[in-house]
């Protein structure tokens, strides 16, 4: 009788709520749950994923991964620092793997939605690859050599924080025109409002006005659209100041982009996040820039600029398909 195939859960902790999936290995999603994100203490956020795993764990579940918002540390899996959460230095891998019962993985969310488009997304049959997530924030995930690319200490890869628009808006790292504000799904949202303040009673004011009130991080209320999906649904009606945003957005995230191929090689770079559901009005613009300013586009193969595979789900798969590969 052959054995039935190992599951393992994906947790994907992000800024307001945290996701669980359970998945076979070929990606497919059996069980999910979700609840908010507790932001206050190491105790409280381990209590949350346990009784997600609890919700959604079955008999075939062999591993537990986790997907983290910040920098973590790849030698030990402690959350060293991420924003907007109130503890540091947390061993979260050894926290969660004693409350769960289960081997645990953690990684940044970046590094295991990478991990998901090489498995079996955009990146599928490519060693070397780059990931970007626009989103609240910006994230980035890199493999080099089919492993994710971690530096010294696991901190490899916050393309967030390169410059791309050194007169833009300013981050909260105390510089200007850091890529995760200039050219984030939140500067989407951002520039769309300002856009509607200008001009009442265009096609895109209705439309951001139709969006949900957002957060200090940002983000619309549950069920209503933010003001992002505003501009881009503006953007497909044809409303040149909506155009304008996303071009501009796909302009320097090319910049971005650019600067992390000439660094890294990779035979493909991925796009994911929200923003990429506006299709070619954001990633038509990000894929000229990036040509103008790859390094000898000519002396080298092709390096094309796809949309990610995988949409919200893609840091919950991410997470437990590298914890069943790793528990192999």
């Amino acid at each position: 009788m052959t054995a039935s195939p190992a599951e393992a859960v994906g947790i994907d902790v992000g800024a307001t709520k945290t996701a669980a999936v359970r998945v076979t290995a070929d990606g497919a999603v059996s069980a999910r749950a979700r609840c908010a994100t507790p932001r206050r203490t190491a105790e409280e956020l381990v209590a949350a994923v346990a009784g997600l795993v609890a919700r959604v764990r079955g008999e075939r579940v062999t591993a537990v991964g986790v997907g983290l918002p910040g920098m973590v540390d790849s030698r030990t899996g402690a959350l060293a620092f991420a924003p907007g959460l109130e503890f540091a230095r947390a061993p979260l891998r050894e926290l969660i793997a004693d409350a769960v019962g289960l081997p645990v993985v953690t990684d940044n969310d970046a590094n295991v939605a990478a991990w998901a488009e090489y498995r079996l997304g955009a990146g599928r049959g490519h060693d070397h690859l780059v990931l970007v997530t626009l989103g609240t924030g910006l994230g980035c995930g890199v493999l080099v050599g089919g492993r994710p690319l971690h530096g010294a200490h696991g901190f490899a890869a916050e393309a967030s924080h390169l410059t791309v628009d050194p007169g833009g808006p300013w981050c909260e790292c105390g510089n200007r025109g850091c890529w995760g504000v200039a050219a984030s799904g939140a500067a989407i949202a951002r520039l769309g409002r300002q856009a509607a303040a200008d001009l009442p009673g265009s096609p895109l004011a209705r439309l951001v006005g139709e969006s949900g009130p957002i957060d200090a991080r940002g983000r619309a209320g549950e069920g209503r659209p933010d003001a992002g999906e505003a501009v881009t649904e503006a953007a497909r009606r044809g409303d040149h100041r909506a155009l304008e945003i996303l071009g501009r957005i796909g302009t320097l995230t090319g910049v971005g982009l650019a600067a992390l191929a000439n660094l890294f090689d990779p035979a493909v770079v991925i796009v994911g996040g929200g923003p990429v559901a506006a299709g070619d009005l954001l990633l038509a613009p990000a894929r000229a820039e990036f040509a103008r300013r790859l390094y000898a586009p000519g002396d080298r193969p092709p390096v094309p600029v796809l949309a990610a595979r995988f949409a919200n789900d893609a840091g919950a798969i991410g997470a437990a398909l590298l914890a069943l590969d790793r528990s192999r």
